[in-house]
């Protein structure tokens, strides 16, 4: 049964494997580059290296990001293109009346399919989800988010779309979408309509998880922050030096920790009539003792005009990069949960299947 299935989908498991795996050595290849740069361009570039500068290092950045999000999109096109077609087109066509009668089991048919095709695709993705995880396993600085672990701009590889295109993680989702698209090729034996259906299965379930499910695997860190300094209008993590941190939400709150909603432009007329320009008569000095004085005072207000609107200090919600390795284990268990639950429906569809 193992040698018949094989050769039956054996062009799809060749392209399938062999594709995925091909992407996995060019990201290899790249990262290697990359991670000998000691100044990664900001997102690579992106067209940018084919339009102007086509250096090396740079169409490896660029190829990178493409890389990145071609992995999160690869589940949700092998699981219309290769999960539906494994039993649809032979239901529709009535050829699995073949397989069927000659004295093997519904349950053999089904799961021989899974092991043959599903379980190759699957372990290809792993790779290249390890592999991408490779190329942002070094340095700590400001560059760009898909080629290193160090990002720049609030990325986190806790969220989209770096989470996804990590080893187990891609794996996992590759292994579901698979199963949906078997499950819906069972339910309605048409091979468009599963198709459809599969791809908007799975992307409702891909943000399900990215902004329903994930967030809740961890109770999150909550830094209480002063009113005054950067606080004031922008969030940030004060023991992030890496930038990694998941944030959440962040906003002023009240003693009791409920959400103050701050006009701003109430607040921001401060220090707009104080004399900043350095005078004929005053020294270097004298400027700068006389600025700090201005810089001190016009802070003193903006607190004031904060508290008087209810506010007593900035909250900011967020997930540490440390929790990286707990979230991958746990995604990956409910994502495989989930793949377990929907081989409920496609075995019940097998069953009803007539040889």
């Amino acid at each position: 049964m193992i040698w018949s299935t094989w050769r039956q989908h054996r062009t799809t498991i060749v392209a399938a494997v062999g594709g995925i795996l091909a992407l996995a050595v060019v990201a290899l290849v790249c990262g290697a580059l990359v991670r000998k740069s000691e100044n990664p361009v900001f997102y690579g570039s992106g067209l940018g290296c084919f339009m102007g500068e086509r250096s090396a290092e740079c169409l490896a950045q660029a190829a990178l990001t493409y890389l990145v999000l071609a992995t999160v999109v690869l589940p949700v096109v092998l699981g219309a293109l290769v999960g539906v077609t494994v039993f649809s087109p032979d239901i529709e066509r009535g050829t699995h009346v073949l397989g069927l009668s000659q004295s093997v089991s519904r349950s053999r048919w089904y799961w021989t399919r899974i092991l043959v095709v599903f379980v190759p695709i699957t372990i290809a993705m792993t790779i290249l989800g390890a592999v991408l995880e490779w190329t942002r396993s070094v340095g700590i600085e400001s560059n760009f988010a898909y080629v290193r672990q160090g990002v720049w701009g609030g990325y986190s590889r806790l969220t989209f779309p770096l989470f996804q295109s990590t080893s187990v993680v891609a794996g996992a989702y590759t292994f579901l979408a698979l199963v949906v698209g078997s499950c819906f090729g069972l339910l309605l034996r048409n091979t468009l309509a599963a198709m459809a259906i599969t791809v908007v299965a799975l992307a409702a379930v891909m943000v399900g998880f990215q902004g329903g499910a994930r967030p809740h695997y961890a109770t999150a860190t909550v830094e209480a922050q002063p009113l005054a300094g950067a606080s004031r209008g922008v969030a940030y993590v004060s023991d992030d030096s890496s930038g990694n941190a998941w944030l959440l939400s962040n906003g002023h709150v009240d003693a009791e920790g409920n959400r103050v909603d701050i006009p701003f432009d109430v607040c921001n007329s401060f220090g707009a009539e104080a004399e900043w320009n350095q005078r004929p008569d005053e020294t270097g000095a004298q400027y700068e003792a006389r600025r700090e004085i201005i810089v001190a005072e016009q802070e003193r207000e903006f607190v004031e005009c904060f508290r008087a609107q209810g506010a007593d200090h900035f909250e900011v919600r967020y997930h540490p990069d440390s929790l990286f390795r707990r979230f991958q284990l746990i995604e990956v268990a409910l994502v495989l949960a989930l793949s377990a639950l929907l081989l409920i429906p496609s075995l019940w569809a097998l069953r009803r299947l007539r040889p």
